[in-house]
């Protein structure tokens, strides 16, 4: 993780204009904040005509229980929980996080208790809602800070990753580049805890299809190896705000019986069974931007148009 200053060069200026607009949402009063990403969710979805698409797409497959306007509605509730998410971002890595973790409302927070007392390591599987990192700036009061740190996929603009990776260091030891699988083990084998969120498409590579809201999804099998080379326990970790905006609660639970285990594809579907009933429980808030169905089994036909 690289926290070396990016220069004022001309080139970098739009990531510094977008840097300074996160440092204000992130010193505005909370509620300011929020409401002021909230009322930028209509614009997103006439600006982003592709992803209204992806969503569209993912809601149909994964919720056909509903019928097409109630679709629409979770659509339009989807967008505004990402625009809120921009506030959080902007808090999480540039705010007053005392005043933020007030809002925090933790429960099964004695499986942290009893493993932060111990040696062993731990992987806080999650997946990603759009308040995730101010889960993960909450919980640094939580865990010792010294073994606490995160998976990533590199940004490209690189004052944003300046800024997230600088912002992570307040409430982390830093995170591990996706590709860093040495280091995180390491992490995990001096008995720290990683904060992981493996519910993304990547590619067919290192994967194993398995179920994910009745669909054969392409899944990371770097969960069950992590775990096992790591000599880790597996706890589900969710996170979701509330429907006023004014409190963040997030559920620890118990470590997930058998995992590791010598098989990889009972553990892979535990996992996304624990992921997709947490998802359920506020749907509005998943990341339903991002394309998971985009790899396909060989001889099915493209997911997304």
């Amino acid at each position: 993780m690289d926290t070396t200053r990016p220069s004022f060069a001309p080139a970098n200026w739009p990531g510094w204009i977008i840097a300074g607009l996160f440092w204000l949402l992130g010193h505005l009063p909370y509620r300011v904040s929020i409401s002021i990403t909230a009322s930028l969710a209509p614009v997103m979805r006439l600006l982003m005509k592709k992803r209204v698409s992806v969503v569209q797409r993912n809601l149909e497959a994964c919720f056909p229980e509903l019928d097409p306007q109630q679709r629409q509605e979770l659509l339009r509730k989807n967008f505004r929980s990402i625009a809120v998410g921009i506030a959080e971002f902007a808090y999480a890595w540039t705010g007053n996080h005392k005043r933020m973790r007030r809002r925090a409302r933790i429960e099964g927070l004695e499986h942290i208790q009893r493993i932060n007392a111990g040696k062993q390591g731990v992987i806080l599987l999650t997946c990603h809602m759009s308040c995730l990192e101010m889960s993960s700036m909450m919980m640094g009061a939580q865990i010792d800070t010294s073994r606490l740190a995160g998976v990533y996929r590199p940004l490209k603009n690189p004052v944003i990753e300046w800024l997230q990776n600088r912002g992570r260091l307040h409430y982390s030891i830093g995170t591990f580049a996706k590709s860093d699988i040495r280091s995180a083990l390491r992490h995990l084998r001096r008995g720290g805890f990683l904060w992981y969120a493996p519910d993304q498409d990547f590619g067919p590579e290192q994967t194993e299809f398995i179920p994910f809201f009745g669909i054969q999804t392409a899944t990371l099998t770097a969960t069950h190896k992590l775990a096992q080379l790591g000599r880790a326990e597996v706890l589900p970790l969710f996170v979701r705000r509330d429907e006023d905006n004014s409190c963040y609660v997030i559920q620890v639970g118990p470590p997930l019986s058998g995992i590791p285990s010598d098989d990889i594809i009972a553990d892979l579907a535990l996992c996304n069974r624990v992921t997709e009933q947490w998802i359920r429980s506020a749907p509005e808030q998943y990341w339903w931007l991002h394309r998971r169905f985009k790899t396909r089994p060989e001889g099915d036909p493209p997911f997304y148009d």
